[in-house]
């Protein structure tokens, strides 16, 4: 896949996960507009990474992208409103996101965190909604987005994040928090798209480990875009992140590192053959967002 294809298919997608979400964040109850103005604050905007991801796997499994838009905007949806914690004071009081105020910033702390609870919520509603899904599959879906951002997921990440920064730092604490916080969302949206593609268990967890090493490895490339980025292209804060993997480790390992996982992941994928060529093109793409 070229990169101008890429960029076409980035567009596709995001307009279909942008009109899927608008829709279901409509609100008719008066009482709760402020409320739901922050929600779709957080959940507008975003180069829907994580949706594409969902779509790239499942497309392996010849899914038609109808069966995959409910599930793919749970993820975008779990991923708003796990940015919405990240940025509030007392997690890593960040004032900017995806190039606008923070939302908190904008709505206060107490409604940023009632829109990011209400957004895990809607989340897994619009799983358990959709038609295309078998009710077997609804319930695993759930599983695995549900544990993406629970005591296994993000939330697990975000407390080491938040009870270790200042203490020493070491490989094991980061890449633990790198699992939990960015690689739990990748593999979430891998493995939702490969139960809804029926596969066999040896695909599921070729999935998982392609998955898991490409979150890694984005997220090194964000740690390295942290360390030289401009805030006003990056659309977020930089430069203060003390969990940050490439300061511990220095640039030059950082990038011996940032192939490993990649290679990693390619080569779980190779029981797809060419099936798995635009995936791959995919990520590769997201890796090369520091050249």
């Amino acid at each position: 896949m070229h990169v101008q294809k890429i960029i076409t298919y980035l567009q596709d997608i995001k307009k279909i996960v942008d009109n899927e979400i608008d829709d279901v964040l409509q609100n008719d109850n008066r009482l709760i507009d402020g409320l739901m103005k922050s929600a779709v604050y957080s959940s507008s905007g975003g180069k829907r990474v994580r949706a594409v991801f969902t779509y790239l796997v499942g497309q392996m499994f010849g899914i038609e992208k109808e069966k995959l838009i409910k599930s793919a905007c749970s993820i975008e949806l779990i991923h708003a409103a796990s940015l919405i914690m990240d940025d509030l004071p007392y997690m890593d009081d960040s004032q900017l996101r995806r190039g606008k105020p923070a939302n908190h910033v904008v709505f206060g702390q107490d409604v940023a965190l009632l829109a990011s609870i209400g957004l895990l919520s809607k989340a897994s509603q619009i799983v358990f909604n959709d038609s295309q899904l078998t009710s077997d599959q609804k319930i695993k879906v759930t599983e695995i987005l549900t544990n993406s951002f629970g005591f296994d997921g993000l939330a697990a990440g975000q407390f080491v994040d938040l009870k270790l920064k200042d203490k020493h730092i070491d490989f094991e604490i980061i890449e633990f928090i790198n699992d939990k916080k960015t690689a739990a969302l990748f593999t979430a949206a891998g493995k939702v798209a490969a139960i809804i593609g029926g596969a066999a268990a040896k695909q599921l967890s070729a999935i998982e480990t392609f998955s898991e090493n490409i979150g890694f490895a984005f997220q090194i490339v964000d740690d390295m875009i942290d360390i030289a980025g401009d805030k006003k292209i990056v659309g977020k804060d930089v430069g203060h992140d003390k969990m940050n993997f490439v300061k511990l480790v220095g640039e030059e390992e950082a990038e011996r590192y940032l192939k490993d996982y990649h290679k990693k992941a390619e080569d779980a994928l190779i029981g797809f053959g060419s099936k798995a060529d635009e995936l791959k093109s995919f990520s590769r793409y997201l890796l090369e967002r520091v050249k």
